[in-house]
């Protein structure tokens, strides 16, 4: 590969064979920088710029997106904040990391900015745990913004109650990280179906190698039944620069996988582009 024209942590150079709507959102991307602080117990990431990230939207044909403070650096959301200043609330939104009882003037300046959302990563526990959830969905409903979940099946079914009450939208990360066989057996399915079907849930479409790091494709029967059963709720990302994982894909062939999840080409249109601008706030189009 040329040099110069390869983007950082993703392989290839073609763009992708999907068509791609006109208003498409990357839901889900990170940006890095090797000389900011990782909290304790945090992962440190090579550094995988804004600049990066927009060339690599370039190749992909896509217009907006949507940054998410990663676990890395913990509440320290000012990497991200900073990036999204530089993109701009016409091109992007972010989803930030707050404790509930965090201070209602850095709320306030935090949406101004063009935050709509907290996300609470449970996989790693960093910073927020379990407990926090019900408090956060309180914060969350307060200021109208969604809380994002990142979460294993098994954790998603533990908070089952706290989820189905939850007075603010909630968006599962990554599938839910439901399992690739029997999925519609697990307990976390009915807990996503209630509240997909009730308009107050969605699904990210992202990161499908966290399921199958050898075949993410093998994700297709589970998007595919995600899609049916809530297309209006469905949401797509690239989860740049792909920290969890274990080989860098070919984000053009990842969203090329949305044709098969998703095979008619008005439901795949809304997936890219109509239902992030509900539920990001975007201007249509």
């Amino acid at each position: 590969m040329d040099d110069a024209a390869r983007i950082p942590f993703t392989e290839g150079l073609d763009p992708p064979r999907l068509a791609v709507p006109p208003g498409a959102v990357d839901c889900h991307h990170h940006v890095y920088d090797a000389a900011w602080p990782v909290v304790p117990g945090g992962r440190p990431h090579g550094s995988a710029m804004l600049a990066d990230h927009a060339r690599l939207l370039a190749r992909l044909g896509v217009q907006r997106h949507v940054l998410v403070q990663p676990s890395s650096y913990g509440l320290d959301n000012e990497g991200h904040l900073d990036a999204l200043r530089q993109a701009g609330t016409g091109r992007a939104r972010m989803v930030a990391v707050v404790r509930p009882e965090a201070d209602a003037g850095l709320l306030r300046d935090m949406a101004e900015a063009g935050v709509v959302g907290a996300r609470a990563n449970l996989v790693q526990g960093i910073p927020l745990s379990a407990a926090d959830v019900a408090p956060l969905a309180r914060r969350m409903a307060d200021l109208g913004w969604h809380l994002q979940i990142f979460a294993t099946a098994e954790m998603i079914a533990d908070l089952a109650p706290v989820l189905r009450a939850a007075p603010c939208p909630v968006v599962f990360d990554h599938f839910g990280q439901l399992p690739l066989e029997g999925w519609a057996a697990h307990p976390a399915w009915a807990v996503m179906m209630d509240l997909l079907q009730a308009g107050r849930g969605w699904v990210k479409l992202s990161s499908p190698y966290s399921l199958d790091q050898a075949r993410p494709a093998a994700v297709t029967p589970l998007a595919q039944a995600l899609v049916t059963a809530a297309p209006e709720r469905m949401v797509w990302g690239t989860n740049w620069p792909h920290p969890n994982a274990t080989t860098i894909p070919d984000d053009a062939a990842l969203l090329d996988l949305l044709a098969d999840w998703a095979p008619e080409t008005a439901v795949r249109d809304a997936i890219l582009a109509a239902n992030p601008a509900r539920l990001y706030g975007f201007a249509p189009g």
